[in-house]
């Protein structure tokens, strides 16, 4: 291996923030971002263990992170971490829409407090983040880049509010493509294959379906978290500005022949 293959970080000097960065698929991502040479803010809400492990995890190899706990659905809180930022950095380069929660059941039999809940988190989420990004964001090149899901396109049992929140997170992404060119802001989504993360210790049935989607695929597996937090690095580089307002499938082309 070279040395240039080890100093590998072309987004040096960019200051990313990650929302649910510190487990799973948002862990993988805040992980990739910091070894190509971001400097991050990782949000989180609940679980501080795991909070806690992946920053001393990532400041222990040399990188520059900071973490932030706040309730991405609380408009107070939003502006709060956001002010964070302001003090430290003055600007952003890169945000990450990774956090989402759901509550699993049939359509009729959600309350509506479960649908207000899911809607809140992925979607009016990603209204407040975008309204206090986006001076920071603008002038940059920066990137926006939204998490999606499968239940978006697809039906998948007991993910069907779930599905309709991620559907108006890419629509969002959509028009925000066009909205924020003017300020120089690149948005795209990313839409995962199923990714064995740990949702599946809620969800057992998903483990049948994690098993019949890497025996389809010719690649013999199914996507992991890793998978996605490359292409969202990738979006990342100067030499991906073009592609925008794109919902990116990232499934190993498991779609293409299902």
């Amino acid at each position: 291996m070279t040395d240039a293959t080890k100093d590998h970080t072309p987004l040096a000097g960019k200051v990313a923030l990650v929302t649910g960065g510190t487990r799973g698929i948002g862990g993988a991502i805040s992980r990739k971002l910091a070894q190509w040479g971001c400097d991050l803010y990782l949000n989180y809400v609940e679980r501080d263990a795991p909070a806690r492990e992946i920053t001393a995890e990532l400041t222990g190899a040399g990188h520059l992170v900071e973490l932030i706990k706040a309730d991405v659905a609380d408009a107070g809180e939003v502006a709060t971490m956001f002010e964070t930022i302001r003090d430290r950095h003055g600007h952003l380069d890169i945000l990450v829409h990774n956090a989402a929660s759901t509550v699993f059941g049939a359509i009729h039999e959600t309350k509506p407090s479960h649908f207000s809940y899911i809607f809140d988190t992925n979607v009016k989420a990603l209204l407040l983040l975008v309204q206090q990004a986006r001076p920071l964001l603008k002038g940059r090149q920066g990137r926006l880049i939204t998490l999606s899901n499968r239940p978006a396109v697809h039906h998948i049992e007991r993910t069907g509010v779930f599905g309709a929140a991620k559907a108006a997170i890419e629509a969002l992404t959509r028009s925000l493509a066009v909205e924020l060119a003017a300020d120089q802001i690149v948005v795209n989504c990313v839409r995962p294959g199923n990714v064995a993360t740990a949702v599946h210790d809620l969800r057992p049935d998903f483990v049948a379906a994690l098993e019949s989607e890497a025996a389809a695929s010719p690649w013999g597996r199914v996507t992991t978290p890793e998978d996605v937090a490359d292409t969202v690095a990738l979006l990342c580089l100067d030499e991906a500005r073009w592609i925008c307002g794109q919902a990116i499938v990232v499934d190993g082309g498991w779609s293409s022949w299902r």
